[in-house]
């Protein structure tokens, strides 16, 4: 099951399932996770399920989101993606269990995508 890793406000790392698709992301209550900043729009991303393919799709939101330090409108996610949506910062896996609080942190703050030797240290599959 694909995971999301997300460095909060207070600094530490929350480990959110994406148990299924459509999974939006925004800052309204109605939202599968919820971002509470005011750079993150009400409605601000959606992760949907292409195939085998999850992607990760823009809704209009006004700051962007950005993967691997690059705007997207949609994109195809690759596993260790870093995702950037408004002050937030997540770490997208496309599968593995739960990682020990400090690991889910260091991986969540390290920038762009992750390195496959992080990800075989994980047990992550690539």
């Amino acid at each position: 099951m694909p995971r999301l890793i997300v460095l909060q406000k207070n600094g530490s790392a929350k480990q959110v399932n994406v148990r299924g698709t459509p999974f939006v992301i925004g800052r309204a209550d109605s939202s599968d996770l919820v971002l509470d900043n005011p750079l993150v729009s009400r409605s601000h991303a959606v992760f949907e399920t292409v195939g085998e393919t999850m992607t990760i799709r823009d809704l209009q939101s006004h700051n962007g989101t950005y993967v691997n330090g690059e705007r997207q409108q949609t994109v195809a996610l690759n596993n260790g993606d870093e995702i950037k949506l408004g002050s937030y910062h997540i770490r997208y896996l496309a599968d593995g269990g739960p990682i020990a609080a400090a690991e889910a942190l260091r991986l969540v703050t390290i920038p762009g995508k992750l390195a496959d030797i992080d990800l075989l240290k994980l047990g992550v599959k690539s």
